[in-house]
Order: structure tokens, then C-alpha cells, then sequence
């Protein structure tokens, strides 16, 4: 998928690729290596271009102190990705993101300036997850999950196929879509509009190539890196809403039952959501298949931390497993090249991750039903 954009003197070529496909190289390394320009942009950023070009970044990383950072969800959801974009490549033969390192591998060889134009992809995740729902997340990652994809990669360069599939997403998550596509493309126009050339290609992903020609034909973007003004309207953080208003809900409706009821009815109402706040989580530590020292955790720790939100039961749970069971070298040098969703259960770095989703997962879950149990049973 290719397409020209003219800007008074200045010539773009916007080269649309699929991040598996071994045709993308071929059409990359041509289409410069033919239009001869003065500059090549790449959708990429710099902490991706470390990772595609040495395969490395996790073994570097503290994934506790990564987690206890509020990382987390995004560890997991890059995790994820990465196995489904590289299960599409093996069946193609060759690794994600070749194109786009085949792009700077052109360039240098012909001696061709090159920038890395994409936002930085820890930046792009987190905005993607702030925006989503609790229940938007767990839709997400079951669909993530469970999903086999037997697509003819080439055919997602083709517009009809792209259309779809852009469509799909806009339906079901529209924040991931704007976060995604629509952000994304603002912020690579703006850092190739302010770059001195005559005759450009930009190499992108196939999905990129409409959008961002709008907006290097609109000649301005309303981005600016770490200030991104969202202007669809003011719109109410349910999710924080829920995530604050529960537990205080709970703390409210015991003293309620205390004060104006009996202690002998608090105290079982309290027994009861105890137990359910620390159920959820102890069975969300057993499916992540991490150690019983993290269930015991989970148990005791889940009702506490639900109390306050800035203490997740999920943290706590990844880290107890990582000081009880660390992973190794190789185990974090390998968990970037898992294949099969099921193999991060046998991967130390990924029964951490687990762990911390499963229990975060049950603990917020937990909580909601919690509420609804004290909800329904404050009538002295």
C-alpha cells in the first residue's frame, strides 16, 4: 500500500506495510533504494528500534520494580501483543518489525538521513490503558487470548481488508483506536513536517498510511509531545470513579452498620467481605500457577489493599513472587521470544506478570461484589 503527498516543494512517499511479511521487506528496501530521497522516516521509536534490533529491555529489567510502578497492565498487554504479531510472523518467516529495521538498514547502506518518528511506545500504552474500562481491559485480553488468526497477512495492505479491520477496532475499543491510529498519526506528521527535505519516504504500517496523509496534507497537527489535548469532549474517569468510590462504599456502609445496627451485624457483614475480597485474589494467584507463599499473600493482603487503591493486591502479588521465586537470565532473555500464549505459565517472568493481573483482576472484582453484598444487606 503506497500513496504520494505533495507539500508545496516537498515530495512524500508513504509506504504501508504489514510488520510480518517478508514482501514488506522487499517492497521497503525497493521503494527507497528507487525513489533515492534525501530523508526516510520510520514508525518507530526509540526504546522499540533497542528492542527490535538487540531483543533486549526485559532482561535488563527490575519487573517487580517495573510492576510497583503501576507498569504492570502495560507489561502484560505489550506481552501479549508481541506474542500474537509474533506467532503472524513465524508463519510468514520472518520477525515483527523487520520491515522497519529494514528500512534503517537501507538507509545507512545508501547513506540516507533517517529519524524515528513514532511516539514512544511506553507513553502510547499507557494512554491506551487509562482510557479503557475495567471491563473494556478484560474484553480486551480475552480477545487478545483467545483469538487464532489465519489472515493471509498480505492482505491486510490491501484498503478493502483495512477498512475492516480499522472499522472492528473503532467499534469495540474507540479509545484504542484513537490512542493507537488516530494520536499516533498526528504525532509522526508533526515530527516529519518539522524536518528540513526536498523527497521523503516514510515507512509505516499499513493502518497509518490514510490517516497520516490527512495529516501531512492539513500542513499542522494540534500535538504537542506530553501535552495531547483530548478534544472530543469532557468525559467522566468511570474507572478511577469506581476504583476510589468502592472501597469507600464499603468503609461507609460498615460504619453505617456499626453505628446505627449492631456490632454483632457488622462484624459478620465485615467477616463476609473480608472473605470475598480475599477469595477472588487467592484463586487469581492458583490460575497464574505462581508459589503458595503469593496465595497466602494474596489471601491476607487482597482485603487490606482494597481498602486503598494506591496499594494494589496485584502488586503485592507480583511482588512476593518475584522475591520468593526471582526469574532468571534466561528466563527473562526468553520470555521475548515465546510463541504460544500458554508457555508463559512455564516462564518465571510471565507467572510474575500472571500473577499480577490474575489477582488484580480478582481483587477488583471482588471488590465490586462486595459492595453490591453490603449494598443489599445494610437494613438494620
Amino acid at each position: 500500500m503506497e500513496t504520494q503527498v505533495e507539500l508545496d516543494d516537498r515530495k512524500i512517499t508513504i509506504v504501508g506495510t504489514a510488520h510480518v511479511s517478508e514482501e514488506s521487506k522487499e517492497e521497503v528496501r525497493e521503494k527507497i533504494e528507487s525513489e533515492s530521497p534525501d530523508r526516510v522516516f520510520v514508525e518507530l521509536d526509540e526504546n522499540r528500534y533497542r528492542s527490535l534490533s538487540s531483543d533486549s529491555g526485559w532482561e535488563e529489567m527490575n519487573l517487580v520494580e517495573a510492576i510497583r510502578q503501576g507498569k504492570g497492565f502495560t507489561l502484560f498487554l505489550k506481552l501479549f501483543l508481541s506474542i500474537y504479531q509474533r506467532r503472524m510472523g513465524l508463519e510468514q518467516g520472518v520477525e515483527p518489525g523487520e520491515e522497519l529495521l529494514e528500512a534503517v538498514k537501507v538507509s545507512e547502506e545508501n547513506n540516507i538521513e533517517y529519524s524515528l518518528v513514532d511516539r514512544d511506545i511506553n507513553e502510547t500504552f499507557s494512554r491506551a490503558l487509562e482510557k479503557l474500562t475495567f471491563w473494556e481491559k478484560v474484553k480486551l485480553l480475552s480477545s487478545i487470548g483467545f483469538s487464532e488468526s489465519e489472515l493471509d497477512v498480505e492482505n491486510l495492505k490491501q484498503e478493502d481488508m483495512l477498512s475492516q479491520v480499522v472499522k472492528e477496532l473503532e467499534d469495540e475499543f474507540p479509545s484504542i483506536k484513537k490512542t493507537f491510529l488516530d494520536e499516533r498519526n498526528e504525532f509522526m506528521a508533526e515530527k516529519i513536517l518539522d524536518q528540513d527535505f526536498d523527497k521523503a519516504v516514510v515507512v509505516v504500517g499499513a493502518a497509518h498510511v490514510e490517516g497520516l496523509a490527512e495529516e501531512l496534507r492539513a500542513e499542522e497537527t494540534s500535538y504537542t509531545p506530553g501535552e495531547y489535548v483530548d478534544t472530543s469532549g469532557i468525559s467522566i474517569p468511570w474507572f478511577k470513579v469506581a476504583k476510589y468510590g468502592m472501597p469507600a462504599f464499603i468503609a461507609v456502609s460498615l460504619g453505617y452498620v456499626f453505628a446505627f445496627c449492631s456490632v454483632s451485624q457488622g462484624l459478620v457483614l465485615a467477616r463476609n467481605a473480608f472473605l470475598i475480597n480475599a477469595v477472588l485474589p487467592f484463586f487469581g494467584a492458583i490460575l497464574a500457577r505462581s508459589s503458595p507463599v503469593t496465595w497466602i499473600a494474596s489471601f491476607v493482603s487482597a482485603p487490606f489493599t482494597s481498602i486503598d487503591p494506591a496499594l494494589g493486591a496485584g502488586m503485592v502479588a507480583a511482588y512476593v513472587e518475584g522475591k520468593v521465586n526471582p526469574p532468571n537470565m534466561d528466563e527473562l532473555e526468553n520470555i521475548v521470544k515465546i510463541t504460544q500464549y500458554r508457555n508463559l505459565w512455564s516462564n518465571q517472568a510471565g507467572r510474575i506478570i500472571l500473577s499480577f493481573v490474575f489477582v488484580t483482576l480478582g481483587s477488583a472484582s471482588a471488590t465490586f461484589i462486595a459492595a453490591f453484598y453490603l449494598g443489599v444487606n445494610l437494613a438494620c
